[in-house]
């Protein structure tokens, strides 16, 4: 509370009231403005004259917020980034390949496997859906979703 605070306010052409810039680069701003129930977080694209915000994306997370302004405003370039599908298909893979090869060292099972859990935890879904599997509520696709 505190922080936002000392923020300074974001007087721009037709916004609302209330909003503070946290942030912004290249063109983009992320802001903040507190709402009856905690903050809401939003990134903008500036206008061609800088006067106005446009193509608002709005969040209550703050590190949903955080990554979609580093995506838009370009400090990551969002081709070098997986996304869901892309992880999924890469866990599929991994979970193929070390079930088909009987030749893995320790090293190199255990490295997998470490790459499997990042996944597992950025998409709690693949786990709902292989205790789903073993539990037989779903039939077994072959994917690990």
């Amino acid at each position: 509370m505190e922080l936002y605070d000392r923020l300074e306010p974001l007087n721009m052409n037709g916004l609302r009231e209330g909003y503070r810039k946290i942030v912004d680069y290249n063109n983009h701003v992320l802001a903040i403005k507190k709402v009856f129930d905690g903050f809401e977080f939003v990134t903008w694209q500036y206008t061609y004259d800088g006067n106005a915000v446009t193509l608002g994306h709005y969040f209550i997370d703050l590190n949903a917020a955080k990554e979609d302004f580093a995506k838009r405003s370009g400090l990551i370039a969002s081709q070098r980034l997986f996304g869901e599908t892309d992880l999924k298909l890469i866990h599929t893979s991994l979970v193929n390949y070390v079930g088909l090869n009987g030749d893995l060292d320790f090293k190199d099972e255990k490295a997998i496997g470490s790459i499997l859990e990042k996944i597992e935890q950025l998409i709690p879904e693949i786990l709902r859906h292989l205790k789903l599997e073993e539990l037989q509520l779903v039939d077994d696709d072959g994917l690990e979703l």
